[in-house]
């Protein structure tokens, strides 16, 4: 498999699971112990992170077809 199969399949997987898995949760795990009282993740930390599914799924897509 080459460099860019395995890069694309990680990129997907990434992009995916923040799309995918709510961000209230993906927060809880990766940022909840970084605050005092661990009231929740504010608006914008969602909108980054959905922003960030999206551009990692496309890099998948891009990766894919470049590849062919």
């Amino acid at each position: 498999m080459k460099q860019e199969g395995i890069a694309g399949m990680i990129l997907c997987v990434m992009g995916l699971g923040m799309l995918l898995i709510s961000p209230n949760a993906w927060w809880k795990v990766a940022e909840k112990w970084k605050t005092k009282d661990g009231s929740g993740s504010a608006k914008s930390y969602t909108v980054i992170l959905r922003v960030l599914g999206v551009v990692f799924s496309g890099a998948r897509i891009a990766l894919a077809l470049s590849s062919l």
